[in-house]
């Protein structure tokens, strides 16, 4: 494991007075050493991070295309609302008995679907 770890660094033992020890490695080997752990990390990042934020986007577009009349959804704001009126990028919906609010379809944070289908 210290090889791979000091791969670039000279040995200090292996000096001028000792000229029959093996010669450092190569600049190509701990090139290449360098690039398989690049690759690995991306990776890595590929299946931690860029994989699961691409489900949400999924799931998300797909809650955001079934909201239809009548369910009620809570905005990332906190506003909880039954929805009124479905338009291309908003949505009406009524918080209360007299308040109407338009709001972009990527603010809603949670759909609670309605009860009487």
């Amino acid at each position: 494991m210290s090889n791979f770890v000091y791969s670039g660094v000279p040995d200090p033992s292996a000096g001028v007075s000792n000229p029959g020890a093996a010669a450092a490695p190569s600049a190509a080997s701990g090139l290449f050493q360098m690039l398989f752990l690049l690759l690995i990390f991306f990776v890595m990042m590929y299946f931690l991070v860029i994989l699961p934020q691409k489900k949400r986007e999924k799931q998300f577009k797909q809650m955001i295309s079934e909201i239809k009349r009548g369910d009620t959804v809570i905005t990332s704001g906190g506003i909880v609302g039954k929805v009124i009126d479905v338009k291309k990028d908003t949505l009406k919906i009524k918080s209360n008995n007299t308040t109407e609010l338009e709001i972009a379809k990527v603010y809603v944070a949670k759909v609670i679907k309605n009860k009487e289908e």
